[in-house]
């Protein structure tokens, strides 16, 4: 009886176990079933739109979710490429306890814009081993979509005449209003065949407030000049910009590409008439004056003498504008500067300096100077001119020459290093540098003529000792006094007065070498100067130069004072 109690105390036992293992399994099991259920509950991938019906290039809003917490790189965008404008995705994640139990999600928000119309579908998108479902949107053209989807940019062009003459120049204004946040944006000028079209300066800025909305004004202007005749088809400006949109709410922006075309303007360009005499220059309007410094009608060799041009083209090109040629006598010597230009009202203007050099004694007629040019308002040639100058040309007064600056102090220098000239065309003076060689000439032959009338005074007349004595004081004098003033001349790199005195000054006692050299740095000095190559030009040379012919100067003169007191050979017979 006692091993039968005890079986079946173990029996019992062993039931109980086995129950509790039983319970325990269960429940392991349940737990693992939750968990797998959760599992594939959480990775479910959810896709939605703010909007099923949209217009070509309206952004809206693509929502993409899963329940759980994924790599934000999980996401792959690339399938919205064909059919679709997205920008750059705003990634969320969020982890959230409820009754104990832990979810978490993460979302990616995106500003997408159709491109074409008709019935597109936002294709599915995989996250791991599950993807959203694809969604149908309806593109319509943007004339049936809102106002409010319309970029609210404005382009318009507008010409200041539409009909010209070959040659002449016309406006071209464009202006773009702009009430959009831009990422990009370019202006492509307009195009025609047979026009030359420049931008005429910077694009001007400002604000307008058009119905309540403000508004970027840009404007640009454009210089047109036809070079064929005809009715020319002229391409209106291009607009192309990326407009930012998405960003009131989307979490995300996007840049939609948006190009816009100003009308096209048919351009009527009238030939040259065929009648007309002289360089064709069509304009509306004119100007040509001149200035004369001094204004006196009489003058002195090497005194200069500045004529100012300026000529004021309305509607005309630069480029366009004609060259002053003015035929000088041959009597004179002119240097010019080169052309200043500017731009005012329309108007194109021009200034042009002439420096003129008398170089002999008598008459000097400075000849005028006349414009042809077609009026584009009457049709017809007109001719505008500003009068010569009569002026009687005197020896150069060496004693008086203070008049020009220098003289009164020679450390004052009122170079212009900021001029350049322009080549002076004068068609009795043949050749580049027709001064060059008159400049030798000139100084032969007035070396000549001083020894000529030297001789004749001397064969004529003979002078007493005494005064003898003087006239060579008086003479030596002047001739120090233009000296002085030619050295203070090239200290202060003056050219004009340099070219003034050295003319004026007697040369005939030195070596002809020697003036050689001096009339090659005096050449270097106007060439530098007043070249169309300008360079720049070192004064020391010629400096040195005529400081030695004034060292020679003194140690002549000084020899020529001792000589006397030097016993000549009947004196020691006696």
């Amino acid at each position: 009886m006692k091993n039968v109690s005890q079986s079946q105390h173990q029996v019992a036992l062993f039931s109980g176990i086995a129950s509790l293992a039983r319970s325990y399994a269960l429940r392991l099991l349940l737990g693992v079933c939750a968990l797998l259920s959760a599992s594939v509950h959480a990775a479910q991938v959810e896709a939605t739109v703010s909007k099923n019906i949209v217009a070509v290039n309206e952004v809206f809003q693509l929502v993409i979710a899963i329940d759980s917490n994924v790599n934000p790189n999980s996401l792959d965008l690339s399938a919205l490429e064909d059919n679709f404008t997205y920008g750059r995705p705003s990634v969320s994640s969020n982890n959230s306890y409820t009754n104990g139990t832990l979810s978490s999600s993460t979302q990616w928000r995106i500003a997408i814009a159709a491109k074409k119309v008709g019935n597109i579908t936002i294709p599915s998108f995989r996250i791991g081993a599950t993807a959203s479902e694809p969604i149908e949107l309806q593109v319509l053209k943007s004339a049936n979509a809102t106002t409010s989807n319309e970029p609210n940019i404005k382009l318009s062009s507008s010409l200041d005449k539409p009909s010209l003459y070959v040659g002449e120049s016309a406006q071209l204004t464009v202006r773009i209003l702009i009430a959009e946040q831009l990422d990009q944006a370019a202006l492509i000028a307009p195009e025609a065949e047979g026009i030359d079209i420049v931008q005429q300066g910077e694009d001007k800025q400002a604000e307008r407030i058009l119905n309540g909305r403000r508004y970027i004004e840009i404007t640009r202007q454009y210089q047109l000049t036809p070079f064929e005749s005809g009715d020319i088809v002229l391409k209106g400006a291009q607009f192309k910009t990326s407009i930012v949109k998405g960003s009131r709410g989307f979490g995300s922006t996007l840049s939609v590409p948006f190009e816009k075309q100003a009308e096209n303007i048919t351009l009527t360009v009238k030939p040259k008439p065929k009648n007309y005499q002289g360089l064709w220059l069509p304009t509306a309007d004119l100007q040509l004056e001149q200035t004369w410094q001094p204004s006196s009608t009489t003058a002195r060799v090497g005194d200069p003498i500045t004529r100012t041009l300026t000529l004021s083209i309305k509607n005309v090109a630069q480029s366009s504008m004609p060259n002053l040629n003015i035929d000088y006598p041959r009597s004179v010597r002119v240097y010019s500067e080169k052309p200043i230009y500017s731009q005012d009202n329309g108007y194109t203007r021009m200034v042009i300096k002439q420096v003129i050099i008398p170089r002999e004694v008598g008459s000097l007629a400075l000849p005028p100077l006349a414009v042809n040019w077609w009026n584009t308002q009457s049709n017809q040639q007109q001719t505008t001119r500003v009068e010569g100058l009569a002026i009687d040309v005197k020896e150069g007064d060496l004693s008086n020459s203070v008049q020009l600056p220098i003289l009164n102090d020679p450390s004052v220098q009122t170079t212009n290093d900021t001029a350049r000239p322009v080549e002076v065309k004068t068609v009795k003076d043949a050749g580049v540098w027709p001064w060059l060689t008159a400049i030798v000439t000139s100084l032969w032959l007035l070396t000549t003529g001083f020894w000529l009338k030297a001789r004749q005074r001397n064969l004529t007349q003979v002078p007493s000792p005494q005064h003898a004595g003087h006239t060579r004081n008086a003479t030596s004098t002047t001739n120090e006094q233009v000296f002085a003033h030619l050295l203070a001349a090239v200290k202060a790199n003056q050219p004009i007065q340099v070219q003034s005195y050295y003319q004026q000054w007697q040369r005939s006692d030195f070596q002809a070498s020697y003036i050689a050299q001096v009339d090659n740095e005096i050449n270097a000095m106007m060439k530098a100067h007043y070249s169309t190559d300008s360079h720049t030009w070192d004064n020391q040379a010629l400096i040195k130069l005529l400081e030695k012919a004034n060292k020679q100067r003194h140690q002549a003169s000084t020899q020529s004072a001792l000589a006397p007191l030097i016993p000549s050979d009947s004196n020691k017979k006696q």
